[in-house]
C-alpha cells in the first residue's frame, strides 16, 4: 500500500518538472529538424545553405515553439495542474514524434506531404492496406518509432534530475515571455519563401493544419447551371448501328503504366509489344489519365463521365454512379460481361466497383488457381494467372457476344517479380524494377492477343489497351502515382485495336473519357444520350480542352490544351506552363512568357470541372452542392 501511495504521490507531484520536460520535449523538436534535413538531401541535394535554412525553417520555429509551449503550461500553477500538464506534455510529444516519423516517411515514397485525407483513407482502409503498410514500413522506420517511444518515456525520468540541477526557477516576466514566445513561433513556422513549395518546406503538424484551410478558398463557389439538369438526362442507351456487325470488346488496363514515351532511355526496348500493336491501332498524339488512382481511372475508362473526386472509394457503394456504364449497356444488347483482375478483390472493394459498373461476371486472383504463379507485388499475383480462368469464360460463352476487362497488377509498387529474372534496362534498381514489371505487362499484352488468335476470336474483336496511371520516380519530386500530375504520371499508353482496321494516328491528345464512345462507336453501335460525352476518336471531332487532376483535392490539377499544358498546383507556388512538343520532360516552365489570360482561362477550366464532378454526384445523391 505504502508503495501504491507512493506511485500516486509522484503522478500528483512530480519531481524536476523543469529537467524532465525539457528531456522530453527538446529531443523530438530536434528530431524534426534533422528529418527535414534528410529529405533536403535526398529532394534537393546540392542545396545551398540559405535554400536549407528556408526550407528548414518552418521545422525550426516549430520546434523552439513546441518547447516554449510546454515550458509555459508546466512553469506554474497549483501542483495537481503542473503534473496534469506535464502529462499532457508526455502524451503529445509522443504523438507528435510518431507523426513526424510516419510523415517522414510519407513523403521520402512519395514526395507528397501527409494530409488529414490521407490519414482518414489509411483508417478506413486499415484491413485492406496492412499488406500495404508492412511492405513500406523499414527497419530504420521502426528505429526511429523505438527512438520516439524511449525518448518520451525512458529518458525524462533518469535525466531529469540532473538537467534540472542546471536550471533556474522562472521569473513571472520571463514564463510572460515564454508563452508570447511560443505563439510567434506557431505563427513564424507557417511562413515558407515565395520560391519553395509550401508543402515540402512547412512542418508536417503545420503542413496538416494549413492544406484544409487552403482548399476551402481554392475553388469556384458554384456549380455550372447545367449540372443537375444532366443528372435529370435520360438514361443513356446503345442502339446498334444500321449495315454494321456487332464486334465483341477486349478492355486491358495496365497497372501504373506509363507511356513508352515517357520512359527513360533504357539498353533495350521495355515495351516492344505495345511498340508494334500501335502501329495497327487508332492511338491519339498522347493519351492521359484523368484521376491517377486505380479505381476512379476505371470508372472513366468503363463510364466516359467522370469518376467520384473523393476518398471514399465511393465508386464501389451500390447505386452511387449516375449513369450506366458500357458492361451494363452492353448487356442491355445481349452481350455477356466479365472483369478479371490480378490483384486482390479486397483492396479499395474492388468486387462492389465492378458490380457497379454493370458487370455480370467477376474474378479476382483470390478465387484463381495459383499453382506456378508467382507473387508480383503486396496484394497481387503475376497477370498471367488470368489467362486461365478468362479463356474458361470464354469457353463458356460459347459464341455469344462479349465485352472482357482485365485489370493487370504487376506494375504496382513494390514492383517485385518474384520467380522472374531481371532484365538490366536501367542502373536505378528501384525504376529498373518498374521496368521489368511493365516489361511484363507488355508481354501480357501480347499473350493476350494470342490467345484470342488461338480461339479463333481474334477478327470478330476489338481491343483497347490503356493505362489507369503512370508512375513518378522523382522526375519532379514526386514517386508512385495519385498525386503525380507531370506527363511521368499521367500519359499512358492508349490505342484502339481493330483487327479489320488500318493503324492511324491522330494528330491530337485523348484522355480516358474517349474510351466508352469510341468503343461502342468501333463494335457496330451509336450512344444516344442527353449527356454530354468525350466524342468518339473515330469521329475526328476536338478532344480538348483535357483536364486531370490530382487525387488529393486542392493539390494540383492540369490542363492539355493542344501540346500546351498549364498545371495548376493551388497557391503552393506558382502555376506551370510546358510545351508538350519540344519539351516532353516538362524540364523548362514557361509561364513567366505565357498568355496570363489564357492561363487563367485554363485554370478556371480546371477548377470548374473538379466542382461541376462533385455537384453532379451530389445532386444525384440529392445532396446540397457544399461550398
Amino acid at each position: 500500500m505504502s508503495v501504491h501511495r507512493a506511485f500516486i504521490s509522484r503522478l500528483l507531484a512530480p519531481r524536476h518538472v523543469r529537467g524532465r520536460l525539457l528531456v522530453l520535449v527538446l529531443p523530438v523538436a530536434l528530431l524534426g529538424v534533422w528529418l527535414k534535413l534528410a529529405r533536403i538531401d535526398r529532394f534537393y541535394p546540392g542545396s545551398q545553405a540559405a535554400d536549407i535554412a528556408a526550407k528548414a525553417w518552418s521545422e525550426a520555429a516549430f520546434g523552439a515553439a513546441w518547447i516554449l509551449l510546454w515550458a509555459g503550461l508546466v512553469a506554474f500553477g497549483p501542483r495537481w495542474y503542473r503534473a496534469a500538464a506535464l502529462l499532457a506534455a508526455h502524451v503529445a510529444t509522443l504523438v507528435l514524434g510518431v507523426f513526424l516519423v510516419v510523415s517522414h516517411e510519407y513523403v521520402m515514397k512519395t514526395g507528397n506531404p501527409l494530409t488529414a485525407e490521407q490519414i482518414l483513407y489509411a483508417w478506413r482502409g486499415r484491413g485492406e492496406l496492412d499488406a500495404l503498410l508492412e511492405s513500406q514500413t523499414s527497419p530504420a522506420t521502426v528505429g526511429l518509432l523505438v527512438w520516439v517511444a524511449v525518448s518520451t518515456t525512458v529518458l525524462p525520468p533518469l535525466l531529469a534530475g540532473p538537467v534540472s540541477r542546471v536550471l533556474r526557477s522562472p521569473s513571472r516576466l520571463v514564463r510572460r515571455g515564454v508563452a508570447a514566445g511560443a505563439a510567434l513561433l506557431l505563427a513564424a513556422s507557417a511562413w515558407s519563401a515565395p520560391t519553395v513549395s509550401a508543402a515540402f518546406a512547412l512542418a508536417p503538424p503545420v503542413q496538416l493544419v494549413v492544406t484544409p484551410l487552403r482548399e476551402a478558398s481554392a475553388y469556384p463557389d458554384e456549380p455550372s447551371a447545367d449540372v443537375a439538369a444532366d443528372v435529370a438526362a435520360p438514361d443513356t442507351r446503345l442502339e446498334p448501328t444500321a449495315g454494321e456487325d456487332q464486334r465483341n470488346l477486349v478492355i486491358i488496363t495496365l497497372e501504373s503504366h506509363r507511356a513508352t514515351s515517357t520512359l527513360p532511355e533504357t539498353r533495350q526496348p521495355v515495351t516492344p509489344v505495345l511498340d508494334a500493336l500501335a502501329a495497327d491501332s487508332l492511338t491519339p498524339s498522347r493519351g492521359y489519365s484523368i484521376l491517377p488512382h486505380t479505381s476512379k481511372a476505371l470508372t472513366a475508362i468503363h463510364c466516359g463521365f467522370a469518376p467520384p473526386t473523393d476518398h471514399d472509394n465511393t465508386e464501389a457503394d451500390a447505386g452511387s454512379l449516375p449513369l450506366p456504364c458500357l458492361p451494363e449497356l452492353l448487356a442491355e444488347q445481349g452481350y455477356s460481361t466479365a472483369f478479371f483482375q490480378s490483384a486482390t478483390e479486397n483492396f479499395e472493394r474492388r468486387r462492389g466497383t465492378a458490380r457497379n459498373l454493370g458487370f455480370e461476371s467477376f474474378r479476382s486472383m483470390d478465387s484463381m488457381d495459383k499453382d506456378g504463379f508467382f507473387r508480383a507485388n503486396y496484394f497481387g499475383y503475376e497477370d498471367d494467372i488470368m489467362l486461365g480462368p478468362a479463356r474458361d469464360w470464354l469457353d463458356a460463352v460459347d459464341g455469344s457476344p462479349f465485352q472482357m476487362s482485365l485489370l493487370t497488377v504487376t506494375g504496382h509498387h513494390d514492383y517485385i517479380l518474384h520467380g522472374q529474372d531481371l532484365i538490366d534496362f536501367v542502373d536505378d534498381p528501384l525504376l529498373n524494377s518498374y521496368l521489368n514489371a511493365i516489361h511484363y505487362q507488355d508481354a501480357f499484352v501480347g499473350r493476350v492477343i494470342e490467345m484470342f488468335k488461338e480461339l479463333g476470336l481474334y477478327e470478330d474483336t476489338v481491343f483497347v489497351v490503356t493505362g489507369d496511371h503512370g508512375e513518378g520516380f522523382g522526375e519532379h519530386r514526386v514517386f508512385q502515382h495519385d498525386n503525380t500530375i507531370y506527363e511521368e504520371g499521367i500519359r499512358i499508353p492508349y490505342l484502339v485495336h481493330d483487327p479489320r482496321a488500318a493503324g492511324v494516328r491522330l494528330d491530337q491528345p485523348a484522355n480516358q473519357l474517349a474510351v466508352l464512345p469510341t468503343a461502342v462507336d468501333a463494335i457496330g453501335f451509336d450512344l444516344v444520350s442527353e449527356h454530354e460525352y468525350q466524342p468518339s476518336l473515330l469521329s475526328d471531332a476536338p478532344q480538348g480542352p483535357l483536364v486531370a487532376t490530382c487525387w488529393a483535392r486542392g493539390r494540383c490539377t492540369a490542363v492539355i490544351d493542344g501540346d500546351r499544358k498549364l498545371i495548376h498546383h493551388f497557391g503552393d507556388r506558382r502555376d506551370e506552363v510546358f510545351d508538350l512538343a519540344a519539351d516532353s520532360g516538362e524540364l523548362t516552365d514557361l509561364s513567366a512568357d505565357s498568355d496570363p489570360r489564357w492561363m487563367a482561362e485554363m485554370r478556371d477550366e480546371a477548377l470548374q470541372w473538379y466542382v461541376d464532378a462533385e455537384a453532379w454526384y451530389a445532386a444525384h445523391r440529392g445532396e446540397e452542392t457544399a461550398d
